[in-house]
Formats: C-alpha cells, sequence, structure tokens
C-alpha cells in the first residue's frame, strides 16, 4: 500500500530533499545537490521564481511508514498565458523501482491539475525553462551535470506504461579541453584539496539523452 502526503514543514522538505541520498546512494554517477541550497530553493522568501509560480511537494510512504518515492507537482503562471501551455509541471521526480509507487505521485499530480482546470502534466521539469529538465533516458554510465537530473533507467520505463509520451528531447554533449590552460585549474585544484575534504572524478567525454514527457490529466 501507497500513501502520499502533502507537506509543508521545514523539516519535511530537509527530508523531501535527502531522499535521494538514500535511493541513489554510493552511486557513482549521480551528483548530489547542496542540501542548503535545494531547501532555499523551496522557500518563496529566497526564491523569487514564486512570484510567478507555485509548487506542492509529495511524499510516498510504504506500509512501514518508510519514505519511497518524492515529486514537485508546480504551476508556473507564465505556461498559464498561453493556450499551448495549460499544463501542469512535475519535477523532483525520485521513486523507488515500484511503479505504483509512481502511478500513486502521479495521480496527485494529475488531481492537483485538474484542480486548476489545466489540461496535462508534463515532466520532469523545474520551476521554469532555466531550471533542470528530463528523465534520463541513456547515458546511465555518465556523471550527471548541473542542467539535468540522475535517474535509474526504471524511471522512464515506469512514465511510458503510464502513458507518458515524449514532448521534447534534450543531447548533452562535450567539448574537447585539449588546449585549455590548465594552470590555473591545477592552481585551484592544489588550494582545495589543501583546505577541503573533496572527492575527484575524471572528466570523460560522453554523451546523454533525456527527455520531457506528457500525459493529460
Amino acid at each position: 500500500m501507497v500513501t502520499v502526503k502533502e507537506i509543508h514543514s521545514l523539516k519535511d522538505i530537509k527530508t523531501f530533499v535527502k531522499f535521494p541520498f538514500s535511493l541513489y546512494k554510493n552511486h557513482p554517477y549521480w551528483v548530489p545537490p547542496i542540501i542548503s541550497a535545494e531547501v532555499d530553493s523551496f522557500n518563496k522568501a529566497k526564491n523569487p521564481v514564486f512570484e510567478n509560480a507555485e509548487a506542492f511537494l509529495y511524499l510516498a510512504y510504504n506500509d512501514k511508514n518508510e519514505i519511497v518515492g518524492r515529486v514537485a507537482a508546480i504551476i508556473n503562471n507564465h505556461d498559464l498565458k498561453s493556450a499551448e501551455t495549460q499544463k501542469i509541471r512535475f519535477g523532483w521526480f525520485d521513486v523507488i523501482d515500484d511503479i505504483e509507487v509512481t502511478r500513486a505521485l502521479l495521480q496527485k499530480v494529475a488531481e492537483k491539475g485538474k484542480e486548476y482546470q489545466l489540461e496535462y502534466m508534463e515532466g520532469p521539469m523545474g520551476f521554469s525553462n532555466m531550471d533542470k529538465v528530463g528523465v534520463l533516458t541513456s547515458g546511465y554510465d555518465h556523471i550527471a551535470n548541473m542542467m539535468t537530473w540522475y535517474h535509474h533507467p526504471y524511471h522512464n520505463e515506469h512514465l511510458q506504461k503510464l502513458g507518458f509520451t515524449k514532448e521534447k528531447g534534450y543531447r548533452e554533449s562535450y567539448f574537447l579541453i585539449e588546449n585549455v590552460n590548465h594552470d590555473i585549474f591545477k592552481r585551484t585544484a592544489a588550494s582545495v584539496k589543501s583546505t577541503l575534504r573533496t572527492t575527484y572524478r575524471s572528466c570523460q567525454h560522453y554523451q546523454r539523452n533525456s527527455q520531457t514527457r506528457r500525459c493529460y490529466v
């Protein structure tokens, strides 16, 4: 049995932000967010995006009261100014490999969309078009970057099985750095290494793909 709760308190928002740390624990390619910055992004007093947007956060629990998923339902008022974008966004989509958890969370998004008389939901997306976007569809063996979320392969499989179709495609590419002067980076790295506990990962050439998906509410 899956129970989904809308959350509001700072304590619950921190729990929402920290859930992926357990879902992707010890995963070599997931890049964790800065917790304080992520929490602040949901603070209406600190994030100016809330001048034109609303967000509703949900956590999913199993029958042992363990957190098994999360999602944010987002209404961007700029979207609603166009008849072509009468949509509710969903983002921060992370779940265990149980399609019923995904179904329960996205049902909450759909219900919120119907409450606002919106036509469809699209995601994963952030608050605005300047935020992270897409569910990963390939390149699972490469480190996530700052503009896309990392997902397990089953995230996309869940969306497909639930009737979501591809709305937009995104491709991440690499650029060559052989001719870059490395001295400044070496000096900076040495300074950081001497003052902070850090983990270093190699920079490799890669290509990854991600998509946003649409489903009518």
